[in-house]
């Protein structure tokens, strides 16, 4: 076989098959269809619930090779800028279609997004198609190593958004994702990218070298092989030793009863039936304590008390309030006073309100945030505000840096004034003492924190070398992305929901916590610090199969559970992920530098 010099056409590339006889050359309608077969494996490896079982997806065994055809394809292009072109394309339509639960809270920001996304694509393709051509270096581990990097470049630029990974496709392989706990869900990116790229390799590599063979690879694809094996035998074997050893030390905590209402977003905005939304929580709460075993904390969703409830607000004078200030003011008081009756009831309740106070600047803020009520009819002394707000729905950003681009940004909004709340500072942890007599520490993730990696692991944190809390709550109001329900319309949900849910799973693993999800619309579930969902609760109205509750009213009560260990993720954070991310950034100036060369 002919093996071109240094000057080789980039349009050829190997087959293991017949690689003695000749080169292939693809063209771009195979370039095309094999980068549209990788989209739409994408699509489908990834949980995909429209409400029917005909319309449900997540078939997890297509990330060990959905890159595979596209990886060949940008390979094998004729020209480098074409096959860009045809990336970001499929890849903005690939999110467009993914993302369309968007579309009811913001079509611009929807197509924004996914304009934005879209480029990882053209930057991973560019990446690995100047290592094959120019240096011949084993995809098996430059193909992961640049997939985590732009993983981690999505989860953290542009305050982030971190779905969608390869790493979530593989929720239901319970040994596989224990490795989380170690090097976050960016180590199962890698594992299976790893085998992707040994498939890759296989296909567009000499199975051995020849003499006279001008490029030798880096490495050939026998060590390739055992390499990748004893990767994914390393993982297999600590996710069993793990998942035995948590069996045998998982401690059962105190019984938590998550509420969930179904309340769409369209409903709370048109602020109408904020008495009715209030009563329908406390309906629930009543149900829950009617229902045993007893709980020992009532969890709500995220923002379902329309007033504020921070004692700052509560204790202003109304003589100094306009008529719309203490109209608010005394719906707020009335909120307050109700919530303590319920929590006097005998039970903990941890609700989700706004706050509205002046913060260290001077300036006066709105913060979503959470308040702990206690049986003996007080409050916790402290709050817990949101930290990471979401870019559009909670605030517009460049406020302060760039103005004119904030003022324009907030025309684009479904508002078209400003709303932007204020963001928390420090986690906070909520203590209770449960009907045991067990003192209990936790932590609370706001709406899309539990989907951020750094802030469950910021909010479950160390303290002289122990973890800061038991458990973590995640409450959350997804009823942004239901649809319907005018009408006679019925209300559906969206593939949203269950995603939210199978992200949160990989926070317990990554964090070694127990966590309980009170979810507007759903899917509220509790979840153990191994990642598993329970789905027998204890007692309950809403059914055993967490996708069942989606956009249904009811309540669950279970048992969480404790995992005392500090984990290595815990103490490095995403150190693994920075690594592969500050390396796939020395590929890409060493490719520009080759490329101008």
């Amino acid at each position: 076989m002919h093996y071109a010099q240094k000057s080789f056409e980039p349009m050829v590339i190997e087959a293991a098959s017949d690689y003695r006889q000749r080169r292939i050359t693809l063209k771009w309608g195979t370039v095309f269809w094999l980068t549209l077969l990788t989209m739409l494996m994408l699509t489908v490896m990834q949980e995909q619930d429209f409400g029917s079982e005909w319309l449900r997806f997540g078939w997890g065994w297509l990330g060990w090779l959905c890159l595979v055809p596209w990886v060949v394809a940008m390979a094998g292009a004729p020209k480098g800028f074409k096959a860009g072109i045809i990336s970001y394309l499929l890849g903005f339509v690939y999110f467009l279609g993914n993302l369309y639960w968007l579309v009811w809270v913001t079509a611009a920001g929807w197509i924004a997004l996914s304009f934005y996304l879209a480029w990882y694509f053209v930057l991973a393709g560019c990446i690995v198609r100047g290592v094959y051509l120019k240096w011949r270096w084993p995809l098996t581990l430059v193909l992961p190593v640049v997939w985590v990097g732009q993983e981690y470049l999505r989860a953290r630029l542009m305050t982030g958004f971190p779905w969608f990974f390869l790493g979530h496709s593989q929720h239901e392989n319970l040994r596989i994702i224990q490795i989380c706990d170690m090097v976050g869900v960016y180590g199962v990116t890698f594992m299976l990218v790893m085998v992707n790229g040994l498939i890759c390799d296989l296909l567009l590599r000499p199975l051995r070298q020849h003499q006279g063979q001008q490029k030798k690879a880096l490495l050939s694809t026998g060590p390739l092989f055992f390499l990748t094996f004893c990767c994914f035998l390393g993982i297999m074997l600590y996710g069993q030793y793990r998942l035995k050893h948590m069996n045998e030390n998982m401690v059962v905590g105190p019984r938590i009863a998550v509420v969930q209402e179904v309340i769409p977003q369209y409903v709370k905005e048109a602020g109408k039936s904020d008495e009715e939304i209030f009563k329908g929580h406390l309906k629930l709460t009543e149900g829950v304590l009617k229902a045993m075993p007893k709980p020992d904390l009532v969890v709500w969703p995220e923002t379902m008390v329309p007033g504020y409830l921070n004692e700052e607000f509560l204790s202003i004078n109304p003589e100094s309030m306009t008529k719309e200030g203490k109209e608010l003011l005394r719906e707020s008081q009335s909120y307050d006073k109700r919530l303590r009756e319920i929590a006097q009831k005998g039970v903990n309740l941890l609700v989700g309100a706004a706050a509205l106070a002046v913060n260290e600047d001077g300036e006066v803020g709105r913060y979503n945030s959470a308040f702990l009520y206690f049986p003996n009819g007080s409050r916790y002394t402290k709050r817990y505000d949101k930290m990471h707000l979401v870019p559009f729905g909670e605030v517009v950003p460049f406020k302060r840096s760039w103005p004119w681009l904030h003022k324009f940004l907030i025309n684009l909004t479904p508002y078209g004034f400003e709303y932007s709340l204020a963001a928390g500072r420090e986690p906070t942890v909520f203590k209770f003492t449960d009907f045991r007599g067990q003192k209990n520490k936790f932590s609370v993730a706001i709406c899309y924190e539990d989907v951020m990696p750094q802030i469950p692991r910021r909010l479950s944190g160390m303290e002289n070398g122990e973890k800061r809390i038991d458990f973590l709550l995640n409450i959350s109001n997804d009823g942004w992305f239901v649809h319907g329900g005018k009408g006679d319309k019925p209300l559906k949900s969206s593939t949203e929901l269950v995603q939210h849910l199978v992200i949160c799973q990989f926070r317990a693993i990554e964090n070694r916590v127990g966590i309980a999800r009170a979810v507007n619309t759903g899917i509220s579930a509790i979840i153990r610090p191994d990642g598993r969902i329970q789905k027998k609760p204890l007692v309950g109205s809403l059914p055993e199969e967490p996708r069942q509750r989606q956009v249904e009213k009811g309540y669950l009560t279970d048992s969480i559970s404790f995992e005392k260990r500090v984990t290595w993720y815990n103490r490095m954070g995403d150190t693994f992920a920075v690594v592969c991310t500050v390396l796939m950034g020395l590929v890409l100036l060493a490719v520009i530098w080759r490329a101008r060369k």
